[in-house]
Parts: C-alpha cells; structure tokens; sequence
C-alpha cells in the first residue's frame, strides 16, 4: 500500500521556502495563507499607528463592525490607504499584488516583510495611476483590473522611517 502522506510530505519538502527564510525572525509569515499575511500586515500597521500615536481608523459598518470588503484599508491623518503586504521572494523582490485603480481610496501603502526586516512604501493614487510609483504589470493576461507592483529593498523604506515619511506624506498630500 502506499503512504500518500509520506508522499506529500516528500512533494513539500521539493518546494521548501528559500533557505534565507530557515530559522529568520520573520519566518512565520511564510506558513500563512495569502489572505492572513494580508490580515497580519493590517494588523502590523495598525499596532504601529498606535504605538507610535499615530491615529488610524479602519472602515465600519453601522454596527460598529469592521469591515472585511472596503475600498480602503486603513485611514491614517484622514487619508483612506490601500494597503498591500507582500514578503520577499528568492529574487530579493516583494510583488504587492491587486493593486486596483477603479476602488476609492486616496494612497497606496505597501508592506515589505524580508526575512528579518520590514520595508514599507507610499504612494498617492494618482502616482499609481500614472506610473509614478512603478510599473504596474496586470495580474491576469487581457485583463484590466488587478496589477501587480514589484519593489527591491532598497526602492521601498525601512519602518523604523514610518511615522516621519507617513507624517510627511500627509502633510504634503493635504
């Protein structure tokens, strides 16, 4: 008979994570589902608005809920963000996936999660729009929807920047 999950097991371990990942302080990222390392960026963020007094709403509805579906993420200094969380690939590159151009928010910010670092990036809509903050590659072939923005470390900040170039943007946004 055979052990179909010893053969699974087997088939995992071809496609291990990269080894830069073995035993980084950030590893965990990379045993979540897409959707939850979207949720755990959020919650990132949000934890790093509070702490460094920075306030931040997210959409509610009218209970008082969070909203799971929004056209923004999060509201920093009254500005509605899109925010996206990506972590590094083998090439050293983060893909923040389905940027949308049709959905209401005012900025893009964008979550770099490295092995043992954390990159963030922020546009306003209109630098998305028109290429200012990189090429925006579609995601599905003939469509027109969802895009894909890739960035390297060194194109992106380091969050120990966050409050004072999000504090900037702000400023110079309004």
């Amino acid at each position: 008979m055979c052990d179909s999950i010893k053969l699974f097991a087997d088939a995992i371990q071809e496609f291990h994570n990269h080894s830069k990942w073995d035993n980084a302080p950030l590893s965990g990222i990379k045993t979540l589902s897409n959707t939850c390392v979207g949720s755990v960026g959020q919650l990132f963020i949000e934890k790093l608005c509070k702490e460094l007094l920075m306030p931040c709403l997210f959409p509610i509805n009218q209970k008082g809920t969070r909203l799971n579906q929004s056209p923004w993420d999060i509201k920093i200094a009254n500005i509605e963000f899109e925010l996206k969380t990506a972590t590094e690939d083998v090439n050293g590159n983060f893909q923040f996936n389905h940027v949308r151009y049709h959905r209401p928010y005012q900025a893009l910010l964008c979550l770099g999660v490295s092995p043992a670092n954390l990159y963030f990036g922020v546009w306003s809509k209109g630098d998305v729009a028109t290429g200012k903050a990189g090429r925006l590659v579609s995601m599905e072939k003939g469509a027109n929807a969802s895009y894909k923005l890739t960035k390297t470390p060194a194109q992106l900040h380091e969050i120990n920047q966050f409050k004072f170039l999000i504090d900037k943007f702000t400023e110079e946004f309004r």
